[in-house]
């Protein structure tokens, strides 16, 4: 769990370090989709960690409390829902893929859809999710890497 708590402190001073500079991937996602994939059989263990850490960070950054806990929360029981139920075959590391980059499109853009940030926020969001797409590669490569393609 303590990957959880690293993605989230890392994301935070990113985002102070590089505010109106560069816009910082959602690492916490990125940490509570890997933990939901190793977890997908009991999954319930990530949803206080996944809401703590939704409403630090709603706390800290937005103005609407539970808003982002609620999302990580979603996001960590569907993916773990899902990868549980897929079969075992060597398409795993494409799903890994698309289930982690879907959960950081989802939770990342929804301020965006919520608030209506206009043209500028578009772009801040498209260059969001292109930076997570480099970050979510990674993952995916440690996930190849690790030999997590079968259940455990």
């Amino acid at each position: 769990m303590w990957v959880l708590w690293l993605a989230f402190l890392a994301r935070d001073l990113l985002q102070v370090a590089l505010s109106g500079v560069l816009p910082v991937p959602d690492f916490t996602v990125l940490a509570l989709s890997w933990l939901a994939v190793s977890r997908c059989r009991d999954p319930e263990g990530l949803f206080l960690p996944a809401f703590a850490a939704g409403l630090l960070w709603d706390l800290r950054w937005t103005a609407i409390p539970g808003m982002t806990a609620v999302t990580y929360i979603l996001a960590a029981a569907t993916i773990a829902w899902l990868w549980a139920r897929m079969s075992h075959g060597r398409g795993k590391p494409v799903l890994f893929f698309l289930l982690v980059y879907l959960a950081h499109l989802v939770v990342s853009s929804l301020p965006f859809l919520l608030f209506r940030q206009g043209e500028g926020g578009f772009s801040v969001s498209v260059a969001q999710q292109a930076m997570a797409l480099v970050c979510v590669l990674a993952l995916t490569a440690l996930f190849i890497w690790s030999g997590r393609t079968s259940h455990e």
